[in-house]
């Protein structure tokens, strides 16, 4: 073996190394940690820093070495992760913090904008800001990752098959292997460490100036719609065009998309940018359109913000159309100044990439906490009378805007003057509700909980003292509340009866039985759960032997009032009414 085959080989087992060090770090971070550390703010800066320091390291190792790639990534990750980490104590959990998103959002552009400024500054100092040295280094690696994740998707493919086809003759030494955590986390960090060093080697064979050349023939595509829409914009509906959020940011990703096919068309350099002149016109054309996409996004955003005020979505939203304003103005100004405007437009991507990053910076800092802006804006639109209780972002003050919103309700609950006594109650609804849709469907039907009410004191529950109350209906569909408040209004007969037993000796949880009234003096018989303390239906019972949905009589659910009933195994517990053998499962 020659020198240069034992390098190269050396190298690989060292990516490979790396990458294995990296998938037991996953593992670490998910399985072990949690269980060591209580404080969620340090879950968050500790998962911030492996997480980042090694997505940047396999990243710039090869065009950089690994004893400066370990230095560079540290300089990145870690200031990440802490300011990750700062802007989570406005939170009280991880999993609250990780539902917000948008802090995510930011610290992944802080990686994705500055490792192409670590790998240049650890590669050669005196270029850290080059931008034809940032071009490339970005692209390839898009280009290194992009390949390094397809063979290892290919990689489980063949691993899978492989264990299917040893089962056949029962080997499964495989199988054995992938169950053992965290086996395959390391391998599957191992192989795309791998691949990240063989996609480094075959560089001249695999660079980004395919994909470059490809997503040119984008650009007069991209044109030619942007000029039907601009076109066609005076004729529009301006209602549907500044109707919320979702079409400023389709404008806003219109624009994005326009923002890096001009930055692909010219290349890192003149020599290196499309040559021919009717894309170059059309890359100009579309610079001189983007302020109008601009434009449009600002304002939609705009007035959904004076409309319904500040939240972290529109703070968000508002946030990237300032970049997107920024990126179309320079554009325009580049073209329209004439002689180098590509030059012009290199040094403004240069300069709006420092710009992004330190934006990600203030988002996550406490200069801009969009929970704390969106707080004070919901409430002192409310006391000054712009916006209704119903309209208040109630549940999202609750559950998803941190310890701002939760501090902002306790403001409002101890208003004493009785006209804040409907945003209370709602309040408490937003408090009680987990889920956005059952807050929503509470409050837009009043009457839902006077039903609620009415169905539970109308059902006989088995066995007495089981401690339930209206509250383990409050999940149940509209389609079954309706239909059972009028079914158990029935006069005649026992009525409605819930019986509720240990019918799974597996499992704690409550099973039973529901007997509603049905036709001709019948009942059917449905089964539900207890979950969490409320009460979820399932289906009508099937006869097992003719498979038909089971009908009693009323004097057999008489009966279960009378106690003449027994939960009793089979296979597993059933209900017995006599000889009839009821179970939740029928």
């Amino acid at each position: 073996m020659t020198s240069n085959e034992t390098r190269m080989m050396t190298d690989r087992v060292g990516m490979a190394a790396i990458g294995g060090l990296a998938g037991l770090s996953a593992w670490v971070l998910i399985e072990v940690v949690p269980e060591m550390v209580a404080n969620p703010h340090l879950l968050i800066t500790i998962s911030a820093a492996v997480a980042g320091y090694f997505i940047i390291l396999l990243a710039i190792v090869g065009p950089v070495t690994v004893r400066k790639a370990a230095i560079g990534a540290a300089y990145l990750a870690l200031p990440a992760a802490v300011m990750l980490g700062w802007a989570s104590l406005a939170f009280g959990s991880t999993e609250e913090f990780a539902d917000s998103g948008f802090a995510l959002i930011a610290w992944s552009v802080i990686l994705c904008l500055g490792t192409p400024f670590v790998a240049v500054l650890m590669w050669d100092r005196r270029y850290w800001n080059s931008y034809l040295d940032l071009f490339d280094f970005s692209w390839s690696i898009v280009v290194r990752y992009a390949a390094a994740w397809l063979f290892v998707g290919v990689f489980w493919l063949v691993l899978v098959l492989s264990d299917a086809l040893l089962s056949l003759v029962s080997i499964t030494v495989i199988d054995f292997l992938m169950d053992q955590d965290p086996v395959p986390q390391i391998l599957t960090g191992a192989v795309l460490g791998l691949a990240l060093r063989v996609v480094f080697e075959m560089r001249d064979y695999l660079s980004p100036y395919l994909l470059l050349q490809l997503l040119r023939l984008l650009l007069p595509v991209f044109l030619l719609v942007m000029v039907i829409f601009v076109v066609a914009l005076p004729f529009s509906d301006p209602a549907k065009l500044f109707a919320g959020l979702s079409p400023a940011a389709t404008l806003m990703s219109v624009a994005l998309g326009g923002i890096s096919l001009i930055s692909v068309a010219l290349d890192k350099s003149d020599a290196d940018a499309t040559q021919a002149g009717w894309m170059q016109l059309a890359a100009k054309a579309m610079a001189v359109l983007l302020p109008i996409l601009a434009a449009l996004a600002c304002y939609g955003i705009w007035l959904r913000v004076a409309q319904y005020g500040w939240t972290p979505h529109r703070l968000a939203a508002t946030t990237a159309a300032i970049v997107v304003a920024a990126y179309a103005i320079l554009y325009f100004l580049s073209v329209i100044a004439g002689g180098e405007w590509m030059r012009r437009v290199r040094v403004n991507n240069l300069w709006m990439a420092g710009v992004v990053m330190v934006l990600c910076v203030v988002w996550l800092s406490p200069l801009l906490n969009a929970e704390a802006i969106s707080t004070r804006s919901q409430v002192a639109r409310y006391l000054d009378g712009q916006t209704k209780a119903e309209e208040l972002a109630l549940w999202e003050l609750a559950h998803e805007w941190g310890n701002p919103g939760r501090v902002s309700l306790d403001q409002l609950k101890a208003l004493t003057d009785g006209s804040h006594s409907e945003v209370q109650r709602l309040i408490a609804i937003a408090e009680e509700e987990d889920a956005r849709h059952m807050f929503s469907r509470r409050i837009g039907d009043n009457g839902r909980d006077a039903k609620i009410e009415k169905l539970f004191s109308m059902i006989r529950i088995i066995p007495e003292g089981h401690g339930l109350d209206a509250a383990a209906l409050r999940y149940l569909p509209d389609y079954r509340l309706v239909p059972w408040v009028t079914d158990c209004a029935a006069l005649n007969g026992p009525g409605c009866v819930l019986v509720l037993g240990s019918f799974d000796n597996a499992t704690d949880e409550q099973e039973g039985l529901l007997f509603l009234p049905s036709k001709q003096d019948t009942y059917e018989v449905i089964s539900v759960q207890m979950q969490e303390g409320t009460l979820v239906a399932g289906r009508n019972l099937q006869d097992a032997g003719e498979g038909k949905t089971v009908k009693l009589s009323s004097e057999t659910v008489q009966r279960l009032l009378d106690g003449d009933f027994r939960i009793a195994p089979s296979s597993k517990n059933s209900l017995w009414l006599g000889e009839i053998e009821l179970h939740p499962e029928n």
